[in-house]
């Protein structure tokens, strides 16, 4: 036996009980340790150093079978209980753990939950009736934050390529959002044959905060253009649906990343907002599911991640589907 094995088994231990109160029931080191998903060397070792920690012969052998001493049969007298409770408490706590309640709290721009979460949404409150969810509506860098201080569950957030992913935290991608242009039908930006950076001075700009990765994006190619002094910003929001509702106003064009599904454009132009990709000027942000490493994941956050990835692994075999389809037709 190692230094370390000795160690180990100094002192009386829970599992040491329990291989003595398998002796006891299966007489055999061999049917023991198979009871108990151990070596038989493993149920010989605890059984061993409870003799020398106790000072006394617990059992005894005869050809393969194993006989308890009187001291050893009055030992499992007082640890069978003892033994019996402690097993009993994995079922226990998930009667009581059944009825607490449970809280997922998910940190994410407010773009991620009209476009990305609505569909594990609906499913993770027909699956767990009482769950509460709670949202913390916040930028990218600002969610990702709270989720290393362990104010969020979990995150739905934006990463561009440039950043360094942080250690303490697992990231899964699940899609990309490409720059895209939000303006009314007939716009002259939606009409134009190519669409430039210097098209962006030339009209009131409705733009995410400033705190915000693609708003970091954005003022990054056009300073390095040199025409971030010559916009004219006549809102900042991290709120999605205020770019539609201000843009249909009359206020301006809004600049945004945005998922890129065609149906959504055509339901969108029905209603007085046209989108163009402004992909090809300030590129695309990748989305990811995030959550820290090493941390205990409950089931609802465990069938709440499995949702989300799983309808963005869909949605990507449909994407490309229907584009070997357009590629056949032509």
């Amino acid at each position: 036996m190692s230094k370390s094995s000795r160690y180990y088994f100094k002192e009386m231990r829970l599992q040491q009980f329990r291989g003595l109160v398998a002796l006891a029931h299966w007489q055999t080191f061999s049917a023991a340790a198979s009871a108990l998903g151990l070596t038989r060397a493993s149920v010989w070792q605890q059984v061993r150093a409870l003799e020398q920690e106790l000072a006394s012969t617990l059992v005894r052998t005869k050809g393969h079978r194993v006989e308890l001493t009187d001291a050893g049969r009055k030992l499992v007298e007082i640890v069978a209980p003892l033994v019996a409770g402690f097993d009993s408490v994995k079922a226990a706590f998930a009667s009581i753990q059944a009825s607490l309640p449970q809280t997922l709290v998910i940190a994410t721009a407010p773009t991620f939950i009209v476009y990305e979460l609505q569909g594990a949404i609906t499913q993770m409150n027909s699956e767990f009736p009482h769950l509460h969810l709670v949202f913390l509506e916040r930028n990218s860098p600002v969610a990702i934050e709270m989720l290393e201080q362990g104010e969020a569950d979990v995150v739905v957030a934006a990463k561009p390529a440039q950043l360094p992913m942080s250690a303490s935290l697992d990231y899964t991608p699940l899609t990309t959002y490409p720059f895209t242009l939000i303006a009314p039908p007939g716009h002259p930006l939606l009409a134009k044959r190519h669409l430039t950076l210097a098209d962006f001075t030339r009209y009131p700009l409705i733009l995410p905060g400033a705190a915000a990765y693609c708003r970091q994006r954005f003022n990054a190619v056009l300073g390095e253009a040199g025409l971030l002094p010559k916009l004219r910003v006549v809102l900042e929001s991290n709120f999605p649906v205020l770019y539609f509702q201000y843009v249909r106003m009359g206020m301006g064009v809004a600049l945004t990343p945005l998922p890129p599904e065609s149906q959504r454009k055509a339901q969108l132009e029905q209603s007085g907002v046209a989108l163009r990709s402004a992909e090809h000027l300030f590129g695309s942000e990748p989305i990811y599911y995030v959550r820290r490493k090493g941390q205990f994941e409950t089931p609802c956050a465990t069938r709440f991640r499995e949702l989300v990835v799983s309808q963005h692994d869909c949605d990507a075999k449909e994407t490309e589907a229907d584009g070997m389809l357009a590629r056949a037709g032509r």
